[in-house]
């Protein structure tokens, strides 16, 4: 690896001592900005910066250098002077883990250290050509406006938000709690990145509020960037809005309040928009509501597995298991769903699965087109095979175009217009043939063929465009960009005297070929040298053979071999290369002509992108629909606020059953409004009973997001939100228990739940006291149960909460079976325990924790030692039910207790009188039969005490 990254060079010390007091005069900065060197080739990294690169990158720290520095500019460092430098090829690795996996910030500087470029999670534009990625998911940032002046418990946020990928910008007041769970929904929905806050911590209540909200931006793995209160000014807010979606989208900028618009303002200025031309005119407003689309908090996305997690990402691992599906890890809803074949459908892809629908129109719409697609089995691995794969990303490309745009580009742009009209033909061709419903094919022809039919015309005014003036041919047999020389005569002129030259050149490389015995296509390379231009090149073992003619000149020697050439080579290369500069030259401004028109096509080619992402989404849908273990089926939905029903019939975990080691067994499962619309579920650990509540949550969120669903039979009432509190984890960095998170999950929930909304709670109260935590289980349980209303499951090993079956209606037990054989005692023995992961009516009354221990193979001592104790603490629970049946009163069990001393007293002066000095000599059961028979005796002579009386009944 060290091998192929270069060293850190300068032209004397002095140029090295300079260059780092400049550096080390540099502003401080945070431990979450990284700070890069462009030193052209190459990216230089110093201080902690190096380290982390060493240990993040590289995974070694060998590849840290000492800085050369003198002893005085060393007083300045504050931190290792070491340096690591960076390929950029492996700088747009360290980029995209740096931003969109670590939510970092990165500055660039040149070789002055003056700052070049920069960037943040929500603003990578001036970095995303060093990336050379295509990002999977949209790149948003927001800004609020926090007004904490509450109002019957409420607030008010005014947010705008900009999309720099698909150049949108939105704007809306949020109204919240005072646990802001509304903004986040907002902030999950839309997948922001960053937020921009303004930083008004001063008081202390002030400073209160503000942790909380960038506690809730945090917990949606989003960025929060403190910046001065003074940005966030309304003024000349509409003028700039005006300037960047044109003046006629201007009229409805009145309609945004004012906290909006000064945080549009902030937005504005921190992405400094209107510094590019590039940027005038591309943006369109948007409209966002919270309730087109079913909420989701932080948790639900972790619990859910609704995309992957990594130890790179803020959220940490992936609190599922790692599955495998065809030997690739599939350990979400995400990769287990995208099999699409662009990066639009990616993305949207993406974006559905934080915004499910809850409009049961739509959500239907999107069914009924998987349903024809899924029947259309030729159609769609036409689409998947043949076309999609060949769709580029237009959004990528004409981004490339706004900012140095080539015929390389414009060339892709044409190929993507070239294959609309054909996905059109096909989706015609198939309708035509008069298969699938009216209403499937209506929705096709409305959703698919209508979109990309109403552009063939100005497609068809694009590509004749780029016939007329782009060389095809040059491309085509060459791979070369070049403009039609037809179109400028001085162009023609200089291509002709080029082709003259290369004639020659072609020559000259056949010669050598003769004169040195070489096979000129497979031994004797021609090949136009970045640095010598046109030359020949030998393997090294070959080039022996060049010694033997004086007029082949050697040039310099590589891994690959020997450049040389001739003297009359040299010439007429060093001639190809002025003549290509001057055709470039000369080309340059027709390409950029061709490239502003190509531009001005924009908006169509984003249109007809998002048509076939939808059509890329819904084939994905149906390819994992149909080659799932099991095929999924067509959900029947139910509308908000109607029948308030949910049945599925044998269903089972999507991400789970796609194991190739796990036979999944399917569970039914049946909610009902007011009458048993909150399941409490129990039974042993490892029996199922986290994936049977999570699984209904993944179910109901994938009908809603248009996809068929892993069930036998499915009917399903659409929900608003997705509520979870599962596997809560201390978050000690910042000060927050394992309770505390706990605590604050639940108590969003109880603000956010409606009575259309779907609760899952795994073990709620395990992070207190068993008597704190079942209190709080059961006042939460019962308060959603009579309360809220709403669709809950409540997995839990409090197994006292089923009782609250019997005092509401609505309430219903569930169990995990687990099959128990009897021991010799007729104790359960958890040696014998087979889960059979199957929920059925009922209650469990024991959770098998030793099982678990024994499974994972703990030491036998403390397993045997584990199983004593949970015995002998399961007799003093029933000794002590008996003691509360009897209701004994403090009276009697001190009466009871002094009978019982004389009685042993007694007995040990009988003992002394037989003889026995010792009673420890009598064997443990002749002891126990002489104090049993003298506690029968006792007993019959108080009869009137109960405590006696009690232990009397027990011992017959």
């Amino acid at each position: 690896m060290s091998s192929s990254r270069p060293e850190l060079k300068f032209s004397d010390i002095s140029e090295e001592r300079r260059f780092y007091k400049r550096y080390l005069n540099l502003p401080e900065k945070p431990s979450t900005t990284l700070r890069s060197i462009d030193k052209g080739e190459y990216y230089t990294i110093i201080g902690n910066d190096a380290i982390f690169v060493a240990d993040c990158i590289y995974h070694t720290q060998s590849v840290l250098k000492d800085c050369r520095i003198e002893p005085s500019v060393a007083k300045l460092a504050k931190e290792p002077l070491k340096y690591v430098t960076v390929l950029p090829q492996v700088f747009s690795t360290l980029l995209k883990t740096c931003l969109l996996d670590l939510g970092y910030k990165v500055e660039i500087f040149d070789k002055t250290c003056t700052l070049s470029k920069s960037a943040s999670p929500g603003n990578i534009e001036q970095v995303q050509d060093l990336m050379n990625l295509a990002v999977d998911s949209s790149i948003v940032i927001a800004a609020l406006k926090l007004q904490f002046n509450t109002h019957e418990g409420h607030c008010v946020i005014g947010v705008a938000f900009i999309d720099t990928s698909n150049y949108k910008i939105g704007m809306l007041d949020i109204i919240d709690n005072e646990v802001y769970s509304n903004l986040e929904s907002f902030l999950i929905q839309l997948g922001v990145r960053e937020c921009l806050v303004p930083d008004i911590g001063k008081s202390e209540s002030i400073g209160a509020e503000l942790k909380k909200v960038i506690g809730v931006i945090e917990r949606c793995a989003c960025v929060s960037t403190l910046v001065k209160p003074s940005e966030f000014s309304e003024k000349d807010v509409e003028l700039d809005l005006a300037n960047l979606v044109g003046d006629e989208l201007s009229l409805s900028l009145p309609h945004y309040s004012k906290p909006a618009l000064s945080s549009c303002g902030a937005l504005l200025s921190y992405l400094q928009l209107l510094n590019e031309q590039d940027q005038v005119g591309k943006y369109e407003l948007v409209q966002h509501s919270l309730q087109e689309f079913m909420k989701l908090d932080a948790s639900a996305i972790k619990a859910l597995n609704l995309f992957p997690q990594t130890s790179t990402q803020p959220f940490g691992p992936a609190t599922g298991i790692s599955l495998g599906s065809g030997g690739s890890k599939v350990s979400s809803l995400f990769q287990l769903l995208n099999h699409c074949k662009t990066n639009a459908g990616v993305r949207l892809l993406n974006e559905w699965l934080k915004q499910p629908l809850t409009d049961v129109e739509l959500i239907e719409k999107r069914h009924v087109l998987v349903d024809y697609l899924i029947d259309q089995l030729e159609l769609k691995q036409l689409l998947q095979t043949e076309h999609l794969p060949l769709v580029l990303d237009v959004r990528r490309i004409t981004k490339k175009l706004n900012r140095n745009g080539t015929l390389e580009d414009v060339l892709k742009i044409y190929q993507f217009s070239k294959k609309v009209p054909e996905i059109a033909e096909l989706l015609s061709s198939f309708l035509e043939d008069d298969q699938g419903t009216p209403e499937a094919k209506s929705l096709v022809t409305s959703t698919w063929l209508d979109p990309l039919m109403s552009h063939t015309e100005p497609l068809s005014k694009l590509q004749e465009m780029v016939e007329t003036t782009v060389d095809l041919s040059a491309y085509e047999e060459h791979n070369e960009f070049m403009i039609k020389v037809e179109l400028n005569e001085e162009l023609a002129k200089i291509k002709d005297q080029l082709d003259d030259l290369k004639d020659e050149i072609n020559a000259i490389h056949l010669q050598a070929a003769e004169d040195l015995g070489f096979d000129p296509e497979k031994k004797l390379k021609l090949e136009n040298h970045h640095i010598h231009g046109w030359c020949m090149r030998l393997t090294r073992n070959d080039a022996r053979e060049l010694r033997k003619h004086k007029q082949y000149l050697e040039l310099s020697t590589v891994k690959a071999g020997i450049f040389f050439t001739t003297k009359k080579l040299k010439e007429i290369a060093s001639e190809t290369a002025v003549l290509q500069r001057e055709y470039d030259r000369q080309q340059s401004a027709l390409v950029k002509e061709i490239v502003s028109i190509t531009l001005t096509y924009s908006p169509v080619l984003e249109k007809l992108s998002l048509v076939l992402a939808n059509l890329d989404v819904l084939c994905s849908f149906a390819h994992a629909s149909s080659y799932a273990p099991i095929p999924y089926v067509r959900p029947k939905m139910h509308a908000l606020n109607s029948t308030r029903n949910t049945r599925l019939v044998a269903s089972r975990h999507p991400v789970l059953e796609v194991q190739d080691d796990v036979t999944f067994i399917a569970n039914d499962v049946h909610l009902e409004k007011g009458v048993e619309d909150f399941l409490i579920i129990t039974g042993p650990n490892m029996g199922g009973k986290s994936t049977y509540i999570r699984q209904v949550g993944v179910i109901s969120l994938m009908a809603q997001i248009g996809c068929f669903v892993p069930c036998d039979e499915a009917e399903i009432a659409v929900v608003d939100a997705v509520l979870c509190r599962v596997g809560a984890g201390d978050s000690q960095l910042k000060g927050v228990s394992t309770f505390m998170v706990e605590m604050l999950e639940t108590a969003s929930i109880l603000k956010n739940a409606t009575s259309n909304s779907l609760i899952i709670v795994d073990e709620l109260g395990r992070g207190t006291s068993t008597y704190d935590g079942f209190g709080l289980a059961w006042a939460i349980a019962e308060y959603i149960a009579s309360k809220v209303g709403c669709f809950s499951l409540f997995a839990t090993h409090f197994h006292e909460l089923t009782a609250l079956a019997d005092q509401l209606p609505n309430v219903k037990n569930m169990q995990v079976v687990a099959h128990l054989e009897k021991g010799e005692s007729g104790r359960n023995d958890s040696d014998d325990i087979t889960l059979l992961y199957k929920v059925e009516p009922g209650i469990s009354d024991q959770s098998f924790g030793i099982y678990v221990a024994e499974v994972v193979q703990f030491p036998q001592k403390i397993v045997k030692m584990a199983k004593r104790k949970a015995n002998e603490l399961e007799e003093l629970k029933e000794y002590n039910q008996d003691s509360k049946k009897a209701r004994l009163s403090i009276t009697e069990l001190n009466e009871g207790n002094t009978c019982l001393k004389q009685l042993l007293k007694k007995w040990v002066a009988e003992l002394r009188e037989q003889g026995l000095d010792d009673p420890q000599k009598l064997s443990e059961e002749q002891s126990q039969a002489q104090i049993q028979e003298l506690l029968r005796l006792l007993a019959r002579e108080s009869s009137d005490n109960k405590f006696l009386k009690d232990i009397s009944e027990t011992l017959v």
